[in-house]
């Protein structure tokens, strides 16, 4: 019986859980996509014969579940299980999201300070063409900062903002939380109406799947910047090109898009206010050890409960 790990974040972690399964009839098998994570029909033949899967970002349905008969246990590496569309009780399915969240708030953090300051585009301009340009930036402190999707990255997140002095609203009709001086619940018009600058970390569910297109851009009444560090298609990219076109919005930073990795001829390379992160804002030292571990400590007590 196999175990096939198709996320390249745990790699590290396996001669280690060889060491913790040396006795045991599994065998294990590492499978590296080439992009982001594999579709269901390269999962199909990943996962065929394998009993355990440990996975990425890779789409996992219905149809690869009745093609992997012998499936019984699939680990989502990380939080998020929206890749995962699947209708029967087995496999169990389970996610280990350690503490990304640290991670992810930070460079939430990074990308606000790298837009209001302009710091890609000198970065660009010094390096490729050697203009010494001075770009006037804008100051975070004071600043309206809203939030679609306030669990616990976002409620990190403001945690670590709190110190600029900016004011934290947030939409998100499943979350409640008592402390109104960390952030302020709000609807999304007033969001539309109020915010300088959206941060984008809701899940992504029917509900919110391109929740911010252009309607949305066309009632904004200021020119936010846009931070999205969650799912790609809770922003309809074509809109969102759109509202740029039209300088609805200031400038954005992606760590996700509505595919990936993206294309080379998206026709978001051609903007200088858009900077572009390869979904990896959880990915640092401190947080592949905590998930990892988490991942590995997760299988381990599945196997206690098997016997």
């Amino acid at each position: 019986m196999s175990i096939v790990i198709t996320c390249p974040r745990y790699f590290s972690e396996v001669d280690n859980l060889k060491k913790l399964i040396i006795n045991s009839e599994y065998s294990v098998k590492l499978v590296t996509p080439k992009g982001q994570g594999f579709d269901a029909k390269e999962m199909k033949k990943n996962l065929q014969n394998s009993k355990i899967a440990i996975v990425g970002d890779d789409e996992i349905n219905d149809d690869v579940i009745n093609s992997c008969p012998n499936l019984e246990l699939i680990i989502k590496w990380g939080v998020g299980t929206d890749n995962i569309n699947i209708s029967t009780k087995i496999p169990t399915v389970l996610n280990t999201p350690g503490d990304l969240h640290i991670d992810v708030a930070e460079h939430v953090i990074y990308l606000i300070g790298s837009l209001l300051k302009q710091i890609p585009y000198i970065h660009k301009e010094l390096l490729m063409n050697t203009d010494w340009n001075k770009p006037i930036g804008s100051r975070l402190r004071s600043k309206n900062l809203g939030f679609i999707g306030f669990g616990r990255i976002a409620q990190f997140t403001a945690k670590l903002l709190k110190p600029f002095d900016v004011n934290i609203f947030y939409y998100d009709p499943y979350s409640d939380i008592s402390d109104n001086s960390i952030a302020q619940k709000k609807d999304l018009e007033f969001l539309q109406k109020t915010i300088d600058i959206l941060v984008v970390t809701a899940s992504l569910t029917k509900e919110t799947r391109h929740l911010i297109n252009k309607q949305f851009f066309n009632n904004l009444e200021k020119k936010p910047y846009i931070v999205n560090v969650s799912r790609g298609q809770i922003i309809n990219e074509e809109d969102l090109i759109y509202a740029l076109d039209k300088q609805l919005i200031s400038g954005c930073a992606l760590d996700v898009f509505e595919k990936e990795p993206l294309l080379d001829g998206n026709p978001l390379k051609n903007f200088n206010n858009v900077i572009f992160s390869t979904h990896n804002a959880s990915n640092t030292l401190e947080a592949n050890n905590s998930v990892n571990k988490q991942v590995t400590d997760t299988l381990l007590k599945w196997f206690s409960e098997q016997n």
